[in-house]
């Protein structure tokens, strides 16, 4: 990551899981409330998004994915429970959710805000691309020595016209 490039890392919201801490809670006495404790903690504390610049990571215990914020088509927020969302990611290829946001509405719109951004960052550096050049590298140099050879009549104009219309295609 670049000195200039800014991130923030965004975890789901505890009330995203709130009906699975609750069954948790009541089942405790059952013995199957401390293990469904358990994998809800765990799958809560193993999500994670970071949104930087140029991609977003999900982070889902040790699988990891990358976005290109110029792939990205359309983030849309879900509807919201306990006051968490969900906002989806839409791609040409795929769909990602992001669980659990607080105020996804504003998630949203600072992604999208984010995707014009980088789609006019791209077309800026398209922009300012060094023009291609004529010839390759260095066969400038090997048509000047040529043309001294001829002019020093070490080369026939027959052969220099030929070799010479080998630079030019």
């Amino acid at each position: 990551m670049t000195d200039n490039e800014r991130s923030i890392t965004l975890t789901p919201s505890w009330k995203a899981f709130f009906w699975s801490y609750v069954f948790g809670v009541v089942l405790i006495p059952a013995l199957i409330g401390i293990i469904l404790l358990w994998r809800t903690s765990k799958k809560h504390r193993a999500k994670s998004y970071k949104i930087t610049d140029r991609k977003i990571t999900v982070v889902d215990g040790n699988y990891s994915q990358n976005i290109d914020l110029a792939d990205i088509r359309q983030a849309v927020a879900g509807e919201l429970r306990f006051g968490v969302g969900n906002v989806t990611i839409k791609t040409q290829g795929r769909e990602i959710e992001l669980i659990g946001i607080e105020n996804p509405e504003m998630i949203a719109t600072s992604i999208e805000k984010a995707v014009e951004a980088e789609l006019r960052r791209l077309q800026a550096q398209e922009q300012t691309k060094p023009r291609e050049t004529k010839y390759d590298p260095g066969s400038m140099d090997r048509l000047d020595y040529l043309t001294g050879l001829w002019q020093q009549g070490l080369v026939s104009d027959e052969d220099f016209e030929k070799e010479r219309k080998k630079f030019e295609d």
